[in-house]
């Protein structure tokens, strides 16, 4: 039997300095995490938004198939703005009893969301809504934060 001998090389290894901050690069840059400035509720899934501003506010969109407009809970203190729902599964109750599963893929459950607005908002103003599995929430900029166009005069 022969035996071969290497070369002990510790950071052969481990990751490069290169190849780590690449990682942390596109990981915080190019792909950033899609909870970054947001907080998940505990014992429930992170719910995926879409968030974007306009000039008078903010509009998120949130898919939650099965729910109906009464099961979701929105709330506003501050800047921050939390979003509750459970979306119904095939798998929970009798349903579930029902035969042998093969896939199970559709997510079901408690989902929430808390986003922290960029600008102050006006929480008596909000709006939501949901349609066709689809809960949008306008969520209006409070006066002091909306662009103001000043007149100018002359004398």
């Amino acid at each position: 039997m022969m035996m071969v001998m290497q070369r002990f090389e510790p950071l052969s290894d481990g990751a490069s300095l290169r190849e780590a901050m690449g990682k942390l690069f596109e990981q915080s840059v190019v792909c950033p995490d899609r909870s970054a400035g947001a907080e998940s509720t505990p014992g429930a899934s992170l719910m995926p938004v879409n968030l974007y501003e306009e000039e008078s506010g903010f509009v998120i969109r949130a898919y939650v198939p099965g729910v109906k407009a009464e099961s979701v809970e929105v709330g506003a203190e501050g800047g921050t703005l939390t979003i509750k729902a459970r979306i119904p599964g095939e798998t929970e109750g009798e349903d579930a009893k029902a035969g042998r599963w093969l896939a199970g893929e559709l997510g079901y459950g408690d989902v929430a969301r808390t986003l922290t607005l960029p600008a102050p908002i006006d929480a008596a103003r909000i709006e939501a809504n949901v349609e066709n599995g689809v809960l949008t929430v306008v969520v209006p900029k409070a006066e002091e934060a909306k662009p103001r166009k000043i007149v100018v005069t002359s004398k």
